[in-house]
């Protein structure tokens, strides 16, 4: 196995999320973002091949495409599933999430509810949704961050819509669905086997232990030694590049502002070209 000596930033998250699977997983999974949907097709490319890949979206089926042939649309649609048959298989703990929180804590507990008082809150967010029966049904779940910032890491969540490693974890009241890893355009964070605790696992290629806890809301335990991010291999980086997302569309997870509107473009201008 070679590491790859050229990769962006998407690649090494990418690379890193296809590392939480191994041969033998199979779950049904989804994502939240353009690299953790990546991430599951490398996993399927490379690690993971049994794993079964869920869309809810055109954009997510078209990201997921190449895994049955290059197909686009509804044609890359491989089985259907009943709302019935999804919710069954929620409870039975057959998915493996990949969530996004608007809000994420130092027990990793998460937040897409509500923004301040929940009385009176400052902004309504979507609501629980399905986290109470991920985190509680799953086998574990992990946490996408697409901008590491002390306002979305914070000592306590203002809304549980996800319990993390919360005291009904520790006297059994809840007994699956932890958080295992989140990873962040800075680092990764994994919690402590003692104290739950988050803290940093690695740091991303070009980024300070000081920077991500610069960025984070509280005292993120660190180890003697913080290790850079594992690099994706040549062969992670090739299939990115030339198979999963040829047009780039991951770096929409982080680009911002008048950077996102200069990527929009030139994913278009290659669209144009591929379909020449």
């Amino acid at each position: 196995m070679a590491y790859a000596k050229d990769y962006s930033l998407e690649e090494q998250i990418i690379s890193r999320i296809a590392r939480f699977f191994g041969p033998n997983d199979e779950l049904q999974t989804g994502a939240a973002t353009y690299c953790g949907i990546a991430g599951l097709i490398l996993a399927k490319h490379t690690r993971a091949p049994r794993l079964i890949l869920r869309g809810t979206s055109r954009l997510s089926l078209n990201l997921l495409a190449d895994v049955v042939g290059g197909m686009r649309g509804e044609l890359a649609i491989e089985a259907l599933k009943t709302s019935e048959e999804i919710f069954v298989m929620a409870g039975w703990g057959a998915w493996y999430m990949l969530m996004s929180p608007a809000q994420v804590d130092m027990y990793g507990s998460a937040n897409i509810s509500l923004i301040g008082d929940m009385r009176k809150p400052s902004v309504a967010l979507i609501g629980a949704r399905g986290l109470p029966d991920n985190c509680t049904n799953n086998r574990e779940i992990n946490w996408v961050v697409t901008n590491h910032s002390k306002r979305l890491f914070v000592p306590k969540v203002d809304f549980v819509s996800g319990p993390g490693w919360v005291p009904e974890r520790a006297s059994g009241a809840i007994k699956y669905g932890h958080p295992q890893y989140v990873i962040s355009n800075l680092g990764v964070m994994d919690f402590d086997p003692q104290t739950h605790r988050m803290r940093l696992a690695s740091a991303h290629k070009g980024v300070t232990p000081q920077q991500v806890q610069e960025n984070t809301g509280f005292e993120l335990l660190m180890p003697p030694t913080v290790p850079e991010t594992e690099p994706p291999t040549e062969e992670d980086v090739c299939l990115i590049r030339e198979e999963i997302d040829p047009l780039g569309v991951c770096r929409l997870d982080h680009a911002r502002g008048p950077q996102a509107a200069e990527v929009m473009a030139e994913i278009r201008k290659l669209e144009t070209a591929l379909a020449r």
